[in-house]
């Protein structure tokens, strides 16, 4: 038990690794059913074994493929036992799925809180162009492990649950953001805007496979430059 609570304070201190759920909320997707790789349980002591081996695999992530990630590294990692491990996932795949529905449903409460602020509030493109990129790439940045592991086995479904949170991201972009496009007539503005996020999203995609530079990840300067980009393509006759 302590071994556990050890390593999920240690993965709160990684930069970039701050833990994607809380034991109610793991509690509250388990009874909801949207956690169906993960054995149901709703015991402290299970929740937190479970969440520790969830922020090991993310953080191991980053530095190592999915085929070269094993159960042990995982257990290690959390300080669990591979035991535990088996009493709650069946195999390493759906031990990856838990990770990947619990990172979508942390992008999804982000989405959520950038859809209240721009509803209750005026905001400006600019506002909207900022928040869009760092929301997105402050995602990528967090759970590069996974985004990466799920891009690399696309042929294997892994990248749908993260397609289908995007889709839903990008109708909540449409709709904040198509008021502020009035040079264009309306019928072309939703293409307008699909296509600034296409372009974000592959320059972070690319980013991610290969992090080719100029601008890697890590610079500062990310951000800024792909807010230009995505405005200037925006606001373009």
């Amino acid at each position: 038990m302590k071994a556990t609570t050890n390593a999920l304070a240690k993965a709160a201190h990684v930069p970039g690794s701050s833990t994607v759920a809380s034991l109610d909320e793991l509690r509250n997707w388990i009874a909801e059913g949207r956690l169906p790789e993960l054995v149901p349980t709703q015991q402290d002591r299970s929740l937190r074994t479970a969440l520790a081996m969830i922020e090991a695999g993310r953080q191991l992530l980053r530095d190592r493929s999915l085929e070269d990630l094993s159960v042990e590294m995982v257990c290690r990692a959390a300080g669990t036992t591979v035991g535990a491990f088996y009493g709650r996932f069946e195999n390493k795949h759906a031990f990856f799925m838990t990770m990947e529905r619990v990172q979508t449903f942390h992008s999804e409460s982000i989405f959520a809180d950038f859809s209240r602020k721009h509803k209750s509030s005026p905001s400006t493109l600019d506002d909207l162009c900022l928040d869009m990129v760092s929301l997105t790439v402050n995602g990528f940045r967090s759970n590069l492990g996974v985004l990466r592991a799920a891009l690399q086995h696309t042929q294997e479904g892994m990248w749908d649950l993260f397609k289908a949170s995007g889709d839903r991201y990008r109708v909540e972009l449409i709709d904040r953001i198509s008021p502020h496009l009035t040079h264009l007539p309306p019928r072309q503005r939703k293409l307008r805007i699909l296509f600034a996020y296409q372009a974000l999203a592959g320059t972070l995609v690319h980013a991610t496979l290969n992090n080719p530079g100029p601008l890697a990840f890590e610079d500062e300067a990310l951000v800024t430059e792909l807010t230009r980009m995505v405005k200037a393509y925006l606001e373009a006759p």
